[in-house]
């Protein structure tokens, strides 16, 4: 018995001595992600979406949704997409801002999916005709074929 305690007793000392190393870090290495340059904050954009698109898709494949809130989580998630891919090609101040209303929108449309509401998150958007007025024969397709492509 007693050979048995000596390689634990190394074990724990072993960790309690990491852990003195590993709470010596100070505390100023930790910045907002504010102020990092532009293409780090582009960069952790990224990772940020594909965070917020794994719950999209978790959500998606549970599948008890209605059919608007599919596609307001879908079209969501394409728009933060695009928007994210645009940033981290070249970042601005304005195209972060952006890209993190966006990806809070995705975030927003999963949680009110969550709280098992049935309303669509996203406001029905108007199809804009000339000077961005809404076009007067403007309407949905009646079914997805009659969809343009």
């Amino acid at each position: 018995m007693i050979g048995r305690r000596k390689p634990v007793a190394l074990l724990v000392a072993g960790f309690i001595g990491l852990a003195g190393c590993h709470a010596g870090v100070p505390a100023e290495t930790i910045q907002p992600v504010d102020t990092l340059p532009l293409p780090l904050q582009a960069y952790l954009s990224v990772d940020a979406y594909f965070i917020a698109q794994g719950m999209v898709r978790g959500r998606l494949s549970d599948g008890r949704l209605m059919h608007d809130q599919a596609r307001d989580l879908v079209a969501s998630t394409l728009y933060a997409r695009q928007l994210t891919a645009g940033n981290l090609l070249h970042p601005t101040a304005d195209g972060q801002r952006r890209v993190q209303l966006a990806i809070e929108t995705m975030l927003a449309c999963v949680q009110q999916a969550n709280s098992g509401s049935t309303a669509a998150c996203l406001g029905p958007s108007p199809v804009s005709g000339e000077a961005g007025r809404p076009a007067a024969d403007a309407s949905r397709p009646a079914t997805a074929e009659s969809a343009p492509r």
